[in-house]
């Protein structure tokens, strides 16, 4: 696998965090930031799914605000009772 190589500064306070994590979970700093970074990623990548999830559904059930979204919350609940 071809690397590349990314050069970052840290507050004090966050690289003392990586280290120590590094430190407790028995990797480098390098694998944790990497570690930490594939995290972040997938996260974010869940997040923009959800979100156009949301908004595709919103689009289907005609829901323009949050005032649309609380009346079917409220017709449902009265259909369920």
């Amino acid at each position: 696998m071809t690397r590349k190589i990314l050069n970052i500064s840290l507050p004090e306070d966050l690289y003392s965090a990586v280290s120590d994590l590094a430190v407790s979970e028995k990797k480098s700093k390098a694998e944790m930031a990497r570690e930490i970074i594939r995290e972040y990623i997938t996260k974010r990548e869940r997040w923009v799914m959800l979100r156009q999830w949301g908004q595709e559904t919103a689009d289907k059930l005609v829901l323009k605000d949050s005032d649309s979204l609380d009346d079917l919350i409220h017709d449902t609940r009265e259909e369920l009772s």
